[in-house]
């Protein structure tokens, strides 16, 4: 899928912080691309007003950002293209595009283009180069998650309150510029000053918080105004994040694509596929390994263990999302998370799977703290009595745990 004639303008609706490498990937191939503001209450409202309530809230958003964006002065619909990736199965992710044609159609809109590279075949036919623009997003995509990682692992122990995020939105831009540079070298590079910013910070050890583990939702989980800073408030009870990464999406379209590609005997398409994942996984290295000192756990889990674990309590063969906030709840609680707090749009299916096999799971995990939070976008009104419950039994949990270690 070439990404479209020349000189149109990409629009990416804001997902997380990696929508800026998707722009800069894309800039530098010669395209005009622009990320769009994050989601506000009048973007918000605009979603709702053209959606009919079975929608989830990301495609809520998702909707508000787009109309809103043709509502500007001086919005030229001949020379725009709406970026909505899409997916297959279960998820209502999977027909954002459809919905949004309809009502960029309803508006009279017909000019203004959508681009949806599609996960069935793990978004590998993106742009005229497609072979370069996956390398740029993917090298980019690393960078930005262990970013986080680091962002994360610091910010509760900072000293100086607002000294991490300086960091990271500082070190956020060197990524995006080496990324527009062509990535390679030159984001080996930005890592190298990433690593050298934050080990001067202070980190907690000896004195470690409670781990709380993020899965669930990709959307809802990475996106700050749809999630009402559910990281934040984390931290301001006490905790410290371990977010879900972006990687771990991408790595998983490839496990899924291998897998259906041998099945349906296509022996080609299977052996570029995993050829492709592994030599992801040397790039991920190769970027993370400045920083590989500073973080507990730095490399991405295998996909294939994540579906070890899920495999007594699930099939993977269903293929859904909740496969992997099951098998990364098994796989950070052997790596001494305190909880799981799992992400999820109202009335998600996967989601909901989740919640459905969470008490299993726990039972075989020592009973770790669990938290299931569902948004709608219409706000929240007991997320902070429900996370200082369960910031408490994770603090026990970890209690627990350390009297255990002793004893």
């Amino acid at each position: 899928m070439s990404v479209t004639s020349a000189q149109k303008t990409i629009y990416i609706p804001y997902m997380a912080d990696h929508c800026y490498i998707l722009a800069a990937a894309i800039a530098a191939n010669g395209q005009p691309a622009e990320v769009l503001p994050l989601p506000n209450e009048e973007t918000l409202a605009i979603g709702l007003s053209f959606c009919r309530g079975r929608e989830c809230s990301p495609c809520l958003s998702v909707s508000g950002d787009v109309v809103h964006l043709t509502r500007r002065p001086g919005f030229d619909p001949e020379e725009a293209v709406i970026f909505l990736p899409t997916t297959t199965g279960s998820c209502r992710f999977g027909q954002y595009t459809v919905l949004m044609r309809q009502i960029l159609d309803q508006m009279g809109l017909q000019q203004t283009k959508i681009i949806g590279p599609s996960a069935n075949n793990s978004y590998q036919d993106l742009g005229d180069d497609p072979v370069r623009m996956r390398r740029l997003l993917w090298e980019g995509m690393v960078a930005v998650d262990v970013l986080q990682k680091l962002l994360h692992r610091y910010r509760p122990y900072e000293q100086r309150a607002g000294e991490t995020d300086q960091i990271y939105k500082a070190n956020l831009e060197r990524v995006v510029a080496a990324t527009r540079a062509g990535g390679g070298k030159e984001l080996v590079r930005a890592m190298r000053v990433v690593a050298t910013q934050f080990a001067d910070l202070p980190n907690g050890q000896g004195q470690r918080r409670p781990q709380i583990g993020v899965v669930g939702e990709i959307y809802l989980r990475h996106n700050t105004v749809s999630n009402l800073n559910i990281i934040r408030r984390i931290e301001a009870l006490g905790g410290e994040a371990d977010l879900a990464t972006m990687m771990e999406w991408i790595y998983y379209t490839n496990w899924d694509h291998a897998s259906n590609t041998w099945v349906l005997g296509q022996p080609v398409e299977w052996l570029k596929t995993v050829v492709t994942d592994r030599y992801q996984r040397i790039l991920e290295r190769r970027l993370v390994g400045p920083v590989a000192h500073l973080l507990d756990h730095p490399y991405e889990t295998p996909v294939s263990r994540l579906m070890s674990h899920v495999s007594p309590y699930f099939s993977p063969v269903l293929a859904n999302e909740c496969l992997l906030s099951m098998g990364k709840m098994v796989e950070t609680s052997r790596l001494g998370v305190c909880g799981v707090i799992n992400v999820m749009p109202f009335s998600c299916m996967p989601g909901i799977i989740t919640a459905g096999m969470a008490p299993r799971l726990r039972a075989d995990l020592g009973n770790l703290p669990w938290l299931d939070i569902a948004f709608d976008a219409q706000g929240g009104t007991n997320i902070t009595t429900r996370l200082e419950a369960f910031l408490h039994q994770a603090s026990e949990f970890q209690r627990r745990g350390a009297v255990a270690a002793t004893s």
